[in-house]
């Protein structure tokens, strides 16, 4: 037996689509009988045409569970400072930092929701070879929260395979924080003005009304070390970047960006004693002063 392909089928239902059974008939053409026997299998035949057609309506996933057609809804992008290695405490908030990204319960801002990309970075000294350690997306609702509805038409052991893989995928990014190396440089402003063009919309369709912001996340000391800006000694105030000669370089376009910080605290004296309540609110004079949000910000 031959079967037609899904997207010939596909392109059958949507001519289709609109046929609704009545149950009604000319009596005087075929007798009651008929009409008895013609409803049940009408009402099969529409039943089938509508487990079709939201089959043809399930959005289509590639390798790493984003959708095929189209961009994803909104991407968060996670940065993480492994520069030093983190401490029990900070291990601690990573992994609950992780299972917040992918829980129903998170703050919404924080959430990866249904069909939204979460992109994992580790900060890197090499920008030029600077690539995702992680790209995933949630394909969409857990399966365990599905009405019946969504039981009727949708794959669920799929969705429940896809959800799983997910929650794999992003628990992944804890090992990867995993690391006794320290560097020698941090250039975090520098990582900012290579990834969030690669993931941001420009300033013209991000300033639509309609269009979900960005989310950037750093996990991080925050404490900038480069040829071009160092934390460790005197350093400008955000604004003197925009007219400063040799830092114009370092500014970023956040507009329709939302950040969170998460400063991660050091114990070392080297590092400790830069970590001041001035450099706290630097990174948020910093990200306003970009044309970003901050939505979050916390020492830990």
């Amino acid at each position: 037996m031959r079967f037609a392909p899904k997207v010939a089928l596909c392109q059958q239902a949507a001519r289709i689509e609109g046929f609704v059974y009545t149950g009604k008939t000319d009596v005087s053409r075929v007798g009651a009988a008929k009409i008895r026997a013609a409803r049940p299998r009408a009402t099969g035949a529409v039943l089938s045409l509508l487990l079709l057609v939201a089959g043809c309506d399930r959005a289509r996933l590639d390798e790493n569970l984003c959708p095929r057609d189209e961009s994803p809804g909104r991407t968060t992008i996670l940065v993480l400072d492994t520069s030093d290695p983190l401490t029990t405490k900070h291990r601690s908030e990573l992994k609950r930092l992780v299972e917040e990204l992918q829980t129903t319960r998170a703050a919404a801002d924080l959430r990866v929701a249904p069909m939204e990309a979460l992109v994992a970075y580790e900060l890197t000294e090499d920008l030029d070879a600077l690539e995702p350690v992680l790209k995933v997306c949630n394909p969409g609702q857990r399966p365990d929260e599905w009405g019946w509805q969504q039981e009727l038409t949708q794959g669920k052991q799929i969705a429940l395979r896809q959800w799983r893989r997910f929650q794999e995928v992003v628990e992944t990014l804890f090992d990867e924080a995993q690391t006794d190396t320290p560097r020698s440089r941090s250039p975090i402003i520098e990582m900012l003005g290579v990834i969030v063009p690669r993931h941001a919309p420009s300033r013209r369709i991000a300033a639509s009304a309609d269009r979900p912001r960005t989310h950037v996340i750093l996990f991080s000391d925050l404490l900038q070390h480069s040829p071009a800006l160092s934390h460790y000694g005197d350093y400008p105030p955000p604004t003197a970047l925009r007219s400063t000669s040799g830092l114009r370089s370092l500014q970023t376009d956040l507009t329709g960006v939302d950040v969170s910080l998460f400063r991660l605290e050091r114990s070392r004296e080297r590092d400790a004693r830069w970590q001041t309540r001035d450099h706290y609110y630097w990174w948020t004079q910093l990200v306003r002063s970009f044309g970003g949000r901050v939505v979050w910000q916390e020492s830990i």
